[in-house]
């Protein structure tokens, strides 16, 4: 179990927070786990969630973009929660397992394109190296993505970093609130919690 406990989703009578639930269940990025843990405090989950939707979901960058970042953070900071979540939505998009297995190795790996590793680059450096930021790679993220996809997307790196950050010191494990659920998870830990060989 988490150091903080989940809340049961079917205590939960406020509408905006069921709705939240049902989409963690039904879309995964976050799983209920996490929400489950966000429901001690409803200000914060609903603030967690309009961020999520803004910088992740929605917006004028490309999701599968968000959610390469989003994968890179996870495996840098070996946070297995969130790096055993997928986006459908970017699975849809053409993401796919093996960016997932090269993407620590991304500046070297032939399944990124140029785009790609900027995005990349940028995530690596907000989250280890600010250094990294320098002028070439200015250059590359302009090249590449217009001032408000990189305020979008250098905010979606910060608090998908913080969130990790915070979900591994907790804790949080899949299959621990809406077992019934595997929406959002990776093949191999879909896998594992039906008991499965991946």
């Amino acid at each position: 179990m988490a150091h903080i406990s989940y809340v049961d989703p079917s205590t939960v009578v406020d509408p905006e927070l069921v709705a939240i639930m049902e989409r963690a269940r039904t879309f995964g990025t976050p799983r209920p786990e996490s929400q489950a843990i966000r429901l001690h405090n409803p200000a914060v989950m609903k603030a967690f969630n309009q961020a999520w939707e803004a910088f992740f979901r929605q917006g004028v960058t490309d999701h599968s973009i968000k959610e390469l970042c989003r994968l890179y953070v996870a495996k840098s900071v070996d946070c297995e929660y969130c790096g055993g979540q997928r986006s459908v939505l970017a699975w849809q998009q053409g993401t796919t397992e093996s960016q997932v297995d090269d993407i620590l190795d991304f500046e070297s790996s032939g399944q990124f394109d140029d785009r790609e590793r900027a995005a990349l680059t940028w995530a690596m450096a907000i989250a280890w190296d600010p250094g990294l930021a320098d002028d070439q790679l200015w250059a590359r993220l302009h090249e590449h993505f217009s001032e408000a996809q990189l305020i979008e997307l250098g905010h979606f790196i910060a608090l998908t970093l913080d969130q990790q950050r915070f979900l591994k010191t907790v804790g949080v494990r899949h299959g621990e609130v809406l077992a019934d659920t595997e929406a959002g998870l990776a093949p191999e830990e879909a896998a594992r919690l039906r008991g499965q060989p991946a």
